[in-house]
């Protein structure tokens, strides 16, 4: 009786082991993505603001592995970066098409959403902490598009998006401005 105690023990340690190291690295004992997603509001002046271009940037088109498990940032399958970035997604971007575009692609967008999303587990150690908040952009064919605010351009200068908001406001897109 005693040594079925012991299997029964030691099956139960086994289990809390790794049921305790799934969560470690996914954040979660269900489910497989280490991210989740949360919509915010958009800022009241940029609500109405259109966005333009200033600078070239670089279309990625394809689907972005990290975010695929996600609902909301999993279906949008066009990114734009700063055009000198866009080589460091050749890997996380299955079928990746890179197209640069500037102001004279004639592309206007408006801020549909924000999404923050957050990294959960033992891999948010090479993220840092905290989410990341990304712009949804929707442009006048209704294509949207994802922008991470961190890579909106770091350095003065680098920006390469503007928001002219609804009373002639014009706006430099960086991290600061949300």
């Amino acid at each position: 009786m005693k040594f079925k105690w012991k299997i029964a023990l030691w099956i139960v340690i086994v289990a809390g082991l790794l049921l305790g190291l799934r969560y470690c690295y996914y954040g979660s004992l269900l489910g497989t993505c280490v991210y989740t997603e949360e919509i915010q509001a958009v800022p009241a002046q940029f609500s109405s603001a259109k966005v333009r271009l200033i600078r070239p940037a670089a279309v990625l088109r394809g689907i972005d592995k990290e975010y695929q498990c996600l609902a909301e940032m999993g279906a949008i399958t066009n990114k734009i970066v700063e055009a000198k970035h866009a080589s460091h997604y050749r890997y996380q971007i299955e079928n990746l098409q890179t197209e640069t575009v500037d102001a004279g692609s004639n592309l206007d967008f408006e801020i549909v959403k924000m999404i923050a999303v957050t990294k959960h587990g033992i891999k948010t150690l090479d993220s840092g902490s905290g989410p990341i908040e990304h712009l949804i952009l929707k442009d006048q064919h209704g294509n949207l598009y994802e922008v991470a605010t961190v890579s909106l351009g770091l350095n003065a200068g680098d920006e390469y998006l503007k928001a002219i908001t609804s009373d002639g406001q014009e706006i430099f897109l960086n991290p600061e401005a949300f």
